[in-house]
C-alpha cells in the first residue's frame, strides 16, 4: 500500500470519525467527567493509521466527516411543525393583546400629564435646548423659505406661458383633459421639487448648526412642503376651481369640500409631527402620549370627512355610467363604510406595532396607507379610463353582439379592479415593509405562506372565469348575425341563432363550473383539508347518479347528441314529438319552448322520439283561393305573377323573399268552385308578413278584375207552375238554411 504526507485536518476528522460511537452511545444528560479516549483512538495512534491512507482515502473521509456533521446539525435543528407553528402564533397573539391593553392604559395614564409635556416641549425649543438658539432657528427657516420661494417663483416665470394656456383653454375631449391636468400638475410637482432640492442645498452649505439644521429642515418640510404637495396630488385628482378639468364624476361642493378638508387636516397633521419630534428630544415622557391621541383625533377627522362626502365618493365610483352594473352599484355605496372601518382596523394595527416595540408601522405610513384606500375611487377611474382605451369595438350587429360588447367591457373592468386591489395590497404591505411575495415562498411563515397561496388561487380562479367570459363574449360577438326586422304577426319562430351562440353558452357553463370546482379543491388544500375524501365523495356520488337517475343520464347523452347533429338552435321553431314552440332556452337535460300562443314547453332530450325543424334555412308558403267555376285560370295565374314580382321590389320584403309568389293552377275541384294555389319562399319567420301583403293584394285584383271568391250556397229549385203558399215557402226556406247550417265549412285559402 503506498503511503502518502498526512494532515492535520485530515487526522481530525478520521479521529472524529472513528469516536462517533462512542460519543453518540453518551447519555445527553450527564453531568460526571467523561472517561478517557481508549488507546486505540488517542491521537498518536489515529495519525499512524492515517499516515497507511492515500490522499484519494483522505478526502473521501474528509467529505463523508462534513456530510455525518451536516446530518448531525440539521438534526438538531430538527423543523418546527404546523401544529407548534400554530401554537406559537396564538401564544404571540395572546401576548400582544396584553401588551396593547397595556399601552392604551398607560397612555390614558399618563394624559392629564399630556399638557405639560407639550408647553415643556416648546419651552425647550424657544429655549434653544433642542434646536440651537431660537433667533438662529428661525432666521434659518426665513432663510430657507426665501430661498425656496424665490427659486420656486422663478421656475413659474419659466413656465407662465404654459400655466396661462392651462387657464385659458377649454378641453374637448378626454385626452386633452388629462394632457391640461397632467401638464398643470406636472408644473406643481416639478416647482415644488425645486423648492426642496434649494432648501436642502441652502440648509447644507449655509446652517453650520446640526441640530438647528435638522429643526429647520423638518419644520420646513411638515408645516409648508407636505401641505403644499398634498393640495396639488389633490387639485389634479378633484380640480376643485375647474370643472372641466376634473377627472372624476362629482360636483363642485364636494370636490371643493375634499380639496379643503384634507389640506386643512395635513397642516393640522404637519404641526402635531413636528411638535412630536420637539418633545422627544427635549426628553419629555408623553412625547408618545401626544402620537397617540393625535392618531385618534387625526381618524376621527378623517372619518368624518369620509361620513360627510360619503355620496360624493360613492358618485365618483359610479363614474358617467348609464347602466351601472349591481355590483357596481353595491361597491359603490359599500366604499365609504370600507374606508371607515379600514381606518379604525389601520389605527389598531398602529397601536399593536408600538406596542410590540415594532418600529416598521408608523405614523407617516399609516397616512400614506390611509390615503391609498380613500382615493381608490380617484385610481379607478383612472382604470375605467385605460379600460374604454383597450377595450375593443364591438364586432357584427344586432342585441347579441350589443350585449356580447358590453359583457367584454363588464369583464375587462373586473380585470382591472382586481388588478388595482392588488397593487393596493402590494402597495400597503410594501409601505408597512412586508413583501407579501417573499411570504409566500417556502421562506416564510407557514400559516401566512398558505394564506397567501390560497388568495393567489382565489384571484387565478377569478382571472380564468374572467377570461372564458372574455373569450365567449368575443365569438359571440363576431358570429351574430345582422339586425333583423321583427315580424308582428309572425306566429312561429324565425330564423334561429348561429350554431356558436346555442352551443358556447353551455361550454361556457361547463368550463366555469370546472373552474369553480377546481379553485375550490385547491384552496381548501391550502386551508388544510383534506380534498382526497372529497374526491372519493363525489367518484362514489357520480356512481349513484348514473345508476340511480338513469333517466337523467339519457337525457343529458341525448341532447349531446342532438347538439352535434345541429338539430335545433336558439330561436328556431320546432316540433318536438307534438310539442311545438319557439326554442328560447337550452339547458343541459332540456329544451325551453314557447308556444305560438305563450305557453312555455320543457321538453327532455330523452323524451323527443323525432324532431321536426320548421326554421332551418328556408320556408315554403302555399296559398289556395276558391273561385267560380266560370274563372278564368289563366288570368289568376296572371295576377299572381304580377303580384309576386311587384311584392318582391317592395323595400320591406325584397331582401326576405328567396322565390316570388307564383301560380300553380288548378289544386282542387269541389262542390264550391275551382280551388287555384300559388307558393312562395321566404327566410324563416318572414312569410307571414308577406302573406298578410299577398292576401290584401289578391283581394283587390280580383275585384279589379271582376272575379270574385266562391262562396257556399244552398240551391232551392221552385217550378214556375207550383203554386205554393206562404206557409209552404215559409217551409222551403227553413230547409234551405238547415242545410246550409249542416254542411261543414272548409277554409277559403290555407
Amino acid at each position: 500500500m503506498c503511503t502518502a504526507r498526512t494532515t492535520p485536518l485530515a487526522a481530525f476528522f478520521l479521529s472524529l470519525l472513528l469516536a462517533l460511537p462512542l460519543l453518540c452511545s453518551l447519555p445527553a444528560g450527564a453531568q460526571e467527567k467523561a472517561p478517557a479516549l481508549p488507546e486505540q483512538l488517542q491521537p498518536a495512534a489515529m495519525e499512524k493509521l492515517v499516515k497507511d491512507l492515500d490522499p484519494e482515502q483522505v478526502d473521501a473521509l474528509t467529505q463523508l466527516m462534513n456530510l455525518l456533521q451536516q446530518g448531525a446539525s440539521a438534526k438538531e435543528a430538527a423543523p418546527v411543525t404546523a401544529e407548534e407553528e400554530e401554537l406559537d402564533l396564538i401564544q404571540e397573539v395572546d401576548e400582544a393583546m396584553e401588551k396593547f391593553g397595556t399601552l392604551v392604559a398607560t397612555q390614558f395614564r399618563n394624559l392629564p400629564d399630556l399638557l405639560s409635556g407639550v408647553v415643556g416641549g416648546i419651552d425647550a425649543l424657544v429655549s434653544g435646548s433642542v434646536a440651537g438658539p431660537m433667533h438662529l432657528f428661525l432666521g434659518a427657516i426665513a432663510l430657507l423659505l426665501v430661498v425656496g420661494f424665490a427659486a420656486e417663483f422663478f421656475v413659474n416665470r419659466l413656465a407662465a406661458r404654459r400655466r396661462e394656456r392651462i387657464r385659458t383653454e377649454k378641453p374637448d375631449t378626454l385626452y386633452e383633459t388629462v394632457k391640461l391636468v397632467s401638464l398643470r400638475a406636472a408644473l406643481d410637482l416639478g416647482g415644488l421639487l425645486v423648492f426642496a432640492l434649494c432648501v436642502i442645498i441652502v440648509a447644507r452649505v449655509a446652517i453650520l448648526n446640526h441640530e438647528t439644521r435638522t429643526f429647520a429642515l423638518q419644520a420646513v418640510y411638515w408645516l409648508v412642503f407636505l401641505p403644499r404637495l398634498v393640495a396639488a396630488v389633490l387639485r389634479f385628482a378633484l380640480a376643485p376651481h375647474r370643472r372641466d378639468l376634473r377627472l372624476v364624476t362629482t360636483d363642485d361642493v364636494t370636490a371643493k369640500s375634499l380639496y379643503r378638508s384634507f389640506t386643512i387636516l395635513f397642516i393640522v397633521v404637519g404641526i402635531s409631527f413636528f411638535l412630536r419630534n420637539v418633545m422627544q428630544n427635549a426628553g419629555e415622557d408623553t412625547s408618545e402620549t401626544f402620537r397617540f391621541f393625535v392618531g385618534i383625533g387625526v381618524n376621527l377627522w378623517i372619518i368624518a370627512i369620509i361620513w360627510k362626502s360619503r355620496r360624493g365618493l360613492t358618485s365618483i365610483l359610479l363614474g358617467d355610467d348609464a347602466n351601472p352594473s349591481t355590483g357596481l352599484e353595491r361597491m359603490a355605496r359599500f366604499w365609504p363604510y370600507f374606508s371607515i372601518a379600514f381606518i379604525v382596523f389601520n389605527f389598531l394595527l398602529v397601536a399593536f406595532s408600538v406596542s410590540l416595540g415594532s418600529e416598521a408601522l408608523t405614523a407617516g405610513r399609516s397616512l400614506a396607507v390611509i390615503a391609498l384606500v380613500i382615493f381608490a375611487p380617484f385610481l379607478d377611474t383612472m382604470a375605467r379610463g385605460i379600460v374604454s382605451h383597450i377595450v375593443p369595438p364591438m364586432q357584427g350587429e344586432g342585441p347579441i353582439a350589443e350585449a356580447a360588447h358590453m359583457q367584454t367591457r363588464h369583464s375587462y373592468m373586473r380585470i382591472a379592479r382586481i388588478a388595482l386591489l392588488a397593487f393596493l395590497v402590494l402597495m400597503i404591505g410594501r409601505i408597512y415593509g412586508l413583501n407579501l411575495l417573499a411570504i409566500g415562498s417556502d421562506d416564510g411563515s407557514s400559516v401566512a405562506r398558505h394564506t397567501v397561496i390560497f388568495l393567489l388561487i382565489l384571484a387565478a380562479g377569478y382571472l380564468a372565469w374572467e377570461i372564458t367570459n372574455l373569450w365567449v363574449a368575443y365569438q359571440l360577438a363576431k358570429d351574430s348575425p345582422p339586425v333583423a326586422s321583427v315580424d308582428e304577426d309572425a306566429e312561429m319562430g324565425g330564423a334561429g341563432k348561429s350554431r356558436l351562440a346555442t352551443i358556447l353558452p353551455l361550454m361556457r357553463m361547463v368550463v366555469q363550473i370546472t373552474i369553480l370546482t377546481l379553485t375550490i379543491l385547491l384552496a381548501l388544500s391550502q386551508l388544510g383539508v383534506n380534498i382526497t375524501p372529497l374526491l372519493a365523495g363525489a367518484g362514489v356520488i357520480g356512481l349513484a347518479i348514473g345508476f340511480g337517475a338513469q333517466t337523467l343520464v339519457r337525457d343529458v347523452v341525448s341532447g349531446v347528441f342532438f347538439l352535434m347533429d345541429d338539430a335545433f338552435r336558439l330561436g328556431e321553431f320546432i316540433d318536438a314529438g307534438g310539442t311545438q314552440g319557439t326554442i328560447e332556452k337550452i339547458s343541459i337535460r332540456s329544451l325551453q319552448l314557447r308556444g305560438s300562443r305563450g305557453p312555455v314547453h320543457i321538453v327532455p332530450y330523452g323524451e323527443i322520439p323525432k324532431l321536426t325543424n320548421l326554421s332551418r334555412d328556408w320556408v315554403i308558403m302555399k296559398l289556395k283561393f276558391t273561385v267560380p267555376f266560370d274563372t278564368d285560370v289563366e288570368k289568376v295565374r296572371k295576377i299572381f305573377k304580377r303580384i309576386g314580382q311587384e311584392i318582391m321590389e317592395m323595400e320591406e320584403f325584397k331582401d326576405d323573399i328567396l322565390a316570388p309568389f307564383k301560380g300553380q293552377g288548378v289544386a282542387d275541384v269541389d262542390d264550391v268552385g275551382i280551388v287555384v294555389r300559388g307558393k312562395y319562399t321566404t327566410k324563416p319567420g318572414k312569410q307571414f308578413g308577406v302573406r298578410k301583403e299577398i292576401y290584401k293584394r289578391v283581394q283587390q285584383a280580383f275585384e279589379e278584375n271582376g272575379i270574385q271568391f266562391a262562396r257556399k250556397e244552398v240551391r232551392v229549385n221552385i217550378p214556375e207552375s207550383a203554386n205554393l203558399d206562404d206557409k209552404q215557402k215559409e217551409t222551403v226556406v227553413a230547409a234551405a238554411a238547415a242545410a246550409v247550417a249542416s254542411n261543414e265549412t272548409k277554409p277559403a285559402a290555407e
